[in-house]
């Protein structure tokens, strides 16, 4: 079962909802937990979820972040999209079932609004599978309220 919290930050939702509970979230960092399945989309039997998904989870953790910034009033809402990913590398070429992985993200930069730099890892009972660096862009968006607004 997801954690209710998920929902309230990012607006992700299945099938493509693919971290399962907020571990921490703050201002400048979060990190969550995602747990293997042979339910899990993307699952490939019998080997599990192939690691470069692995950037997913790390974009939707990183997405928390955003959520959390937006209810503290700390950012305008606004729609958040990958340009890159620098220095994807992998320890593993499988997240197997029954694996309980840890993503943590960390904003590493912010450049205006608009482009935002995180440095993420996954790891599994303490052994690092994978790290990566994203780009986001930040597309702001108006409340429908607003767009038709003139002052």
């Amino acid at each position: 079962m997801k954690d209710l919290l998920i929902y309230q930050l990012i607006p992700h939702r299945e099938p493509m909802l693919l971290i399962d509970k907020v571990l921490h979230v703050a201002a400048d960092s979060a990190s969550a937990e995602v747990h293997i399945t042979a339910d899990s989309p993307f699952f490939m039997a019998p080997t599990g979820v192939p690691a470069w998904i692995g950037i997913e989870y790390m974009g939707q953790t990183a997405a928390l972040i955003a959520g959390h910034q937006l209810q503290q009033g700390l950012t305008k809402p606004h729609l958040g999209f990958l340009l890159g990913t620098r220095q994807y590398q992998i320890h593993v070429p499988y997240f197997a079932d029954g694996d309980i992985l840890q993503v943590s993200c960390t904003q590493a930069a912010l450049s205006g609004d608009q482009l935002a730099q995180f440095s993420c890892e996954i790891s599994r009972g303490g052994e690092l599978c994978a790290t990566a660096k994203l780009t986001v862009f930040r597309k702001p968006v108006t409340a429908p309220d607003q767009e038709n607004t003139t002052l």
